[in-house]
């Protein structure tokens, strides 16, 4: 009888390990050989990249699945590109308020950004009518945020894009 467990556990064994070497062979192979040209999966890591820049509730990976296609790069890299920054997203939304505010500071006349997002959120917290509190969090959480989510989408796009393309091009070469 425990001969005839151990040969059962053994015979688990041997056809868990098969399983797992044919699944670590198919990812290498996925990952180390990719069929698409560079350029198409450099476009994809910055279409994912890119998306996490913009609010998109958590549906930012599916949204750039579906860019990629439309704009005929590697899908998965960009819905991979977007689950893996997907933890830097609080980052990335801090970045696009301080661009934001660096740009549209000056426009507004303020000398200091310090002294342009207190007044921003002195607007948010003052007392007065829910209108005139939803206006002023607008005006912060919209125009300041999408000009800095615009500027960092395209800067962090293009920089994904030439790193990426410059180093499958380096190893492919």
């Amino acid at each position: 009888m425990c001969c005839k467990n151990n040969f059962i556990k053994n015979i688990c064994f041997l056809r868990w390990e098969k399983l797992k070497k044919q699944f670590y062979s198919t990812i290498e192979k996925q990952i180390v050989e990719v069929k698409e040209k560079p350029y198409k999966v450099a476009f994809g890591c910055a279409i994912g990249i890119s998306i996490n820049f913009i609010p998109t509730f958590g549906v930012g990976f599916i949204l750039a699945f579906f860019l990629a296609g439309l704009f005929k790069a590697n899908k998965a890299s960009a819905a991979v590109t977007s689950l893996v920054t997907g933890p830097l997203v609080p980052l990335m939304y801090a970045f696009n308020f301080f661009l934001g505010g660096l740009i549209w500071a000056p426009v507004m006349e303020k000398e200091n950004l310090w002294d342009f997002i207190i007044g921003q959120y002195a607007l948010i917290l003052k007392l007065g009518d829910f209108k005139a509190k939803i206006l002023s969090f607008l005006e912060l959480f919209g125009f300041t945020f999408l000009l800095g989510a615009t500027v960092n989408a395209v800067l962090f796009g293009i920089a994904c894009y030439l790193l990426v393309n410059y180093l499958l091009n380096k190893y492919y070469q």
